[in-house]
């Protein structure tokens, strides 16, 4: 959003113009003014003379500050909580909408875009250019040079990494993603995707390496689960139907409306892989159903 600021307005409009949509609203966490400063300074190119800010008829309301212009492109910051960026959260949060269990936004008339999908448009439809690269945050404390890059799609996660400096002696998973929602792997030679936005490299200490520091216990039936939960379902109830393979009882508390964020397995005192369950439920009801090879 920094460095890629017009090229992403050019994606938004080629978007909208595609999809037919009348408004469009960039959301921004509002711990990145920088990104908020940009996107507005590229929306609004003339200052007012006198004060130096931004032209705007935008408002503040329900505690969401917005600014727009005059194409209706609003810029609007939103308040920094995880998982703030998944296509849900984002419409609750901005529209006050809610999308329908099972549902997709186009159900209610949104549609939601990421950056790097935007600025990919403008690439397409611009210059006439295939997906060939994408940005790729290389994070955490196991990787001696951080940052983004702008890596070619099939490059090996390896020589990444190796790219950055390489792993640094503390270095004990890499994850493909963020810590999180992210995959482990162990296979350095699995290659970026289009999909991949970020690799964290942990450290011992960040994974819990002392002894029974992750070690499972009983559930206790503390809640803790169901209240992060941001599609507001019960995790524990969840995992124990696919653990003892009633798969039936796991849909029925609407397995499949799980958005796989985490939050439960995070703030599980008992160290339940709440998530991992839930995963390994969708897939085995994929298989059951034939969308999934054995």
């Amino acid at each position: 959003m920094l460095e890629w600021t017009n090229q992403i307005i050019a994606g938004i409009r080629l978007a909208r113009r595609a999809s037919g949509c009348s408004r469009v609203l960039i959301g921004i966490e509002d711990n990145k003014p920088r990104a908020i400063e940009a996107m507005n300074a590229a929306l609004h190119p003339v200052r007012n003379s006198i004060s130096g800010e931004y032209p705007t008829r935008g408002k503040i309301s329900n505690g969401v500050k917005t600014s727009a212009n005059n194409d209706n492109i609003t810029v609007v910051s939103v308040k920094t909580k995880y998982p703030q960026g998944g296509e849900r959260q984002l419409i609750r949060s901005i529209l006050k909408k809610v999308v329908p269990t099972g549902g997709i936004p186009p159900m209610i008339g949104v549609v939601v875009l990421n950056v790097a999908t935007v600025a990919a448009i403008a690439e397409a439809v611009i210059c006439d250019l295939p997906l060939t690269h994408r940005v790729v945050t290389v994070s955490g404390h196991g990787v001696a040079d951080p940052g983004n890059y702008y890596v070619p799609i099939g490059t090996s996660i390896g020589e990444l990494i190796e790219f950055c400096g390489g792993l640094t002696k503390e270095a004990a998973k890499v994850i493909v993603g963020g810590p999180m929602m992210g995959i482990a792997i162990a296979d350095l030679t699995t290659p970026i995707t289009k999909t991949t936005g970020a690799i964290t490299v942990l450290t011992e200490k960040e994974i819990g390496g002392a002894k029974f520091a992750g070690r499972q216990t009983p559930c206790i039936r503390c809640g803790r689960c169901v209240q992060v939960c941001p599609e507001h379902l019960n995790p524990t109830r969840i995992a124990h139907a696919v653990k003892n393979n009633l798969l039936d009882v796991a849909e029925s508390y609407y397995m499949s409306a799980c958005i796989e964020c985490g939050c439960c397995s995070y703030v599980c005192p008992a160290n339940i892989e709440l998530t991992g369950y839930i995963k390994t439920g969708k897939i085995l009801v994929a298989r059951q159903e034939k969308r999934m090879p054995e």
